[in-house]
Parts: structure tokens; sequence; C-alpha cells
């Protein structure tokens, strides 16, 4: 007798593994290419006008948000095959909301100028073109999370990568300033979404019915809230210094620039995990509870085995990678990046379990932890920005330790697990951070400044990880070493 369930949940898991492969490969691809046209821009445009820079592609952000008013994510939810009515309506309601943002931006160019003092309008009018082939893209691009096909999304990844690179830089070195990095954002983002529309074969339908757009936006309008108050937690701190320096000031400046490494590194991965746990959490949540907690306890121990060592291996590298990379001019970046790399190591308990409760049916969850702890972070900013940039990177430390801690107890409470699992997951990512400190610190502190104390600390700590796993979880060093043989014997 054929095992159907048993075959479908296998299925699920490969699609689930493939998918998360080729969306860590989509968004390496997509953060080497943005990382690597920022460190040239930073170059050309020094720190005031990297500034400006920030300051449109924040906008970027918080417009991918407001677009997609969690039309995307009930797509994902319902689990419908192929371009069905749904579809149509939440295309219609993104390329509404994107067209009335778009005109809003264009028309209102001027007065957010003179608000971020960036220094030119236009910039604001190019983003307003950028919100409407965004909002063009959006539904495609959910159909393929659906669907759990990263591997055709990886090409749109490479081209928005590539093109993005290339004719910024190009428009950068024909002195067009910084309104160049939003232009090629702009050609990328038309070449991209051009490619989505052709691999899903999408068809746009125009058509609205109000009773379905209420009941997507029900489940939708909680995911959209979590996320917008999730952009006040990732954002906010740009805001409050935009607010007091300015657009193009030295300290946006260098604050922007701390940040690029803990997302080309953590921003990667803890991305990549949020686009495949949640359709593939939703593919499976018939499976039962006990898959479930194996999956949250599973997913604790594997993002914060990476995020831990890696926040902590960045605080380590700051001052050699900032001063090698980017110049003396950005010094002051690099107290904030030490601090941001610890911080950036416990944001992965709340990727860990955000997805799941979305998965299960409870997308509230989120929202109301932004609820509690944004006011509590933006009160910080707000509190100490006349100190500077490094006091504002003290308020994200001292806010994510004891929020990591209330996911946790939340996590456990609506799933039935415990402490003591929890705590026996994070035991490998302990490990491998003390080993790290204990070999990597005093490399750090006994060697000048430099490309040689860079290469030096990263290949101490990556033998003070294994040092770390062995002492302190040896099944979890075996594990690693099994599925790195699994991959080498793959490639070969």
């Amino acid at each position: 007798m054929v095992d159907v369930a048993g075959e479908e949940e296998r299925s699920i898991g490969r699609k689930a593994a493939g998918g998360f492969v080729w969306a860590l490969i989509g968004f390496i691809v997509m953060q080497i290419g943005s990382f690597a046209t920022y460190s040239i821009a930073s170059k050309i445009l020094g720190t005031e006008g990297i500034g400006v820079v920030g300051v449109a592609l924040l906008i970027v952000f918080w417009i991918d948000i407001l677009l997609s008013v969690g039309m995307g994510a009930s797509l994902i939810f319902d689990q419908e095959k192929g371009q069905t009515e749904r579809v149509a309506i939440a295309f219609t309601v993104n390329v509404t909301v994107g067209s009335v943002l778009a005109a809003l931006i264009f028309f209102g160019a001027p007065f957010i100028n003179d608000v971020v003092k960036a220094g030119d309008a236009n910039i604001f009018r190019v983003v307003a073109l950028l919100i409407v082939v965004k909002s063009l893209g959006q539904v495609p691009d959910a159909m393929l999370k659906r669907d759990l096909d990263f591997r055709r999304r990886a090409r749109a990844d490479f081209t928005r990568s590539g093109l993005r690179f290339v004719v910024s830089i190009a428009l950068l070195k024909a002195g067009l300033g910084p309104v160049a990095m939003v232009m090629g954002v702009v050609v990328a983002e038309i070449a991209a979404t051009t490619l989505t529309w052709f691999l899903v074969r999408f068809k746009p339908v125009l058509r609205f019915d109000r009773l379905i757009a209420a009941e997507m936006l029900r489940f939708g309008a909680a995911m959209f809230g979590a996320q917008l108050v999730g952009m006040l937690w990732l954002q906010g701190d740009y805001l409050v210094l935009i607010s007091r320096y300015g657009a193009n000031s030295p300290e946006l400046g260098n604050y922007y620039t701390a940040f690029r490494l803990p997302e080309l590194v953590l921003g990667s991965v803890y991305n990549m995990f949020s686009s495949v746990a949640f359709p593939a959490y939703s593919a499976a949540r018939e499976s039962g509870d006990d898959k479930l907690r194996d999956a949250s306890l599973k997913s604790l121990k594997v993002l914060c085995l990476f995020g831990f060592p890696a926040g902590i291996g960045m605080s380590l590298i700051a001052r050699d990678f900032i001063t090698w990379f980017f110049g003396a001019d950005f010094a002051d970046a690099i107290a904030v990046l030490e601090l941001l790399g610890v911080a950036g190591a416990f944001v992965a308990v709340g990727f860990a379990s955000g997805d799941l409760f979305a998965a299960v049916g409870k997308p509230r969850l989120g929202l109301y932890f932004g609820l509690v702890f944004v006011p509590i972070l933006m009160g910080g900013f707000i509190a100490v920005v006349d100190r500077g940039i490094v006091a504002i990177a003290i308020v994200h430390v001292a806010v994510i330790i004891p929020y990591s801690a209330f996911r946790i107890e939340v996590a456990n409470r609506l799933l039935g697990t415990t402490w003591k699992q929890s705590l026996a997951a994070l035991r490998p990512a302990a490990a491998a951070s003390v080993g790290i400190l204990a070999l990597a610190l005093p490399v750090r502190l006994s060697l000048d400044a430099g490309f040689v104390s860079l290469l030096a600390i990263m290949f101490a700590g990556l033998l003070g990880a294994i040092a770390g796993l062995a002492v302190g979880d040896r099944a979890m060093l075996d594990e690693v070493r099994a599925g790195a043989d699994k991959a080498i014997a793959k490639i070969r």
C-alpha cells in the first residue's frame, strides 16, 4: 500500500530543502551585488553622499511593506495552485496601492526632500517610478514563493543584482551623484519583474471582489501590521538619525555603513530562512503538533548556530574590516559595527519562530511583539540620539536581549516546548561563540589594524568555533561535519 501522506510530506521536505538552498544562493548574490555597489559608491560619494543614498533606499524598503498590504502572504497561506481569482484580486489591490503611493511620492518629492535634507528632490521622483514597477512584480513573486519554486526565483535575483551593480556604477562614474544608485535599482527591478512574469507565465488581470479581498486582507492585515511594526524595529534608528542630523550628515553615513556587513552576512541568511520557512510551514501545517515543535527547536538551533558565531565574529573584525574596506573616513563606524554584531546575533531567535506563528494561523503574535517592544526601542533611540551613533547601537543591544528571551517564552507556551529544550537548542551556538572569543579575541587585541589582522582573526575564530563545539556539543559538530561531507560529495 502506497503511503500517500508520507510521500507528500517527503515531497514537501525536498521542496523546502531545495528552496532553502536556492533562496540562499539568491540572497547571497543579491547581497554581494548590493554590498559591492555600496562599497564603490561610498568611495565616490563619501560619508555625506552615501547617507543620502541610505535615505532613498530606506524609503524603498518601506514601500515594499506598504505595497504588499499582506496580499502576497495570504496567497502563500491559501496554497492554491496556478493563477486563480485570488491572484487577480491581489494583483489589482497591489497595483492600486502602488499607483496611489507613487503619485504621493512624485508630487510630494520637494516636501520629502526638505524634510530629510537630501539636497535633490529628483531622487524621490525616481523612487516613485520604482514603486510602480515593484507593485507589478509582488504578486508573481509571491506565486513563486507559494510553490516553493526558489530555483526559478533565483534567476530574477541574479538579474536584479547584476544590473543594479552595472547601471549604478556606470551612472555614478558619469557624475550623476546619489540619484544614480536609485536609477540603478529601477533598471534592475524592471528587468527582474519582466523575468518573473515570464517565469510564472503571468497574465495581468484586473479584478476586484469585495468579499474575497476582505477575506484575504483579514489574514494579510496581521502579517502587514507585523511587517510594518517590524520595519520600525529595523529602520527606526535611521528615522531618528535622519530627523536629528539630516540625510547628508557624516553621522548617518557612518551608521549606514556599519550596517552593510551585518546586512550582507546575517540579513542574507535570516531573510532567506524566512522566505522559505513560511511557505514550507504553511504547506506542512497539517502534519501534527509534534512536527511543529521539532521544526521550531531545529530552527532555533540552526539559525542561532549560524547567527551567534557570525555576529560575534563581525564584532571582532569590525576594526580591520572598516579600516581596510572603506577607509579612515569611516572610522566612526567601527564601534557601531562592533555593537551591531552582538545585536544581530540575537536577531536569530526572533527569525526562528516568527514565520511559524503565521503558518499556524496566529500572525498577530508578530504584531503584538512589535507593539510591545518597538515603542521601547524607539524611545531609547530618541533618548540617546544626542549622544551619537554609538549610543544608538547600544540601545539595540540593550533591547534585543530581553526581547529574545520573551520570544522564546511565547514560543514555548504556544507550541508546548520548554525552556530546557530551548536552552538545549541554544547550546551549540553558545559553545561555538565561547570558542571564538577564546581564540580570536586575543588575536584582535594583539595585532594592529589591517588586512593581515582581519585574516588572522577570521582563522582563529574558525578554529575557536570548531574547538568550542568539540568541547560543548560534540554531537552537533559531528552533524555539521556529516552535512559538509554530503555537500562535498554532491559537488563531486
